[in-house]
């Protein structure tokens, strides 16, 4: 009667054990799809960075930066281009003040080269020697 009931017992759950899967799996399958999803993230986030689409990037149709000198730890002078008018205007952490309207503009700095072509340069010079 005992060897019955076992024998009962191990048909009802004999299945459930064999289809079950380790907690290994499904820990290494929950970890791989967490990394899928974040590298999305990432994918996406420089593909949008390499548009340069100026509404996501917080830039403003008419508003640029042409140029910024910092002056101290937090407070810098920094020349805008306002729809086509540049002005100067001082920044610090409590205010922004307009200092001047400039009467001729100024020339927007060239941009500086990459990273990845300055490192280009400097292996290519300790090639060259």
């Amino acid at each position: 009667m005992a060897r019955l009931q076992l024998t009962t017992i191990g048909l009802v759950f004999a299945p459930s054990a064999y289809s079950a899967t380790s907690t290994g799996e499904n820990l290494a399958t929950t970890f791989a799809a967490l990394l899928a999803v974040i590298g999305v993230i990432f994918a996406l986030a420089w593909v949008l960075k390499r548009m340069q689409v100026p509404s996501l990037m917080g830039a403003k149709a008419g508003l640029k930066v042409v140029s910024q000198l910092p002056l101290g730890q937090k407070e810098r002078v920094v020349v805008l281009e306002v729809n086509g008018e540049q002005v100067l205007v001082g920044v610090t952490p409590q205010q922004i003040t307009l200092l001047k309207t400039l009467d001729t503009p100024m020339a927007e700095p060239e941009q500086s080269p990459s990273f990845s072509s300055q490192l280009n340069n400097i292996l290519k010079k300790n090639d060259a020697s």
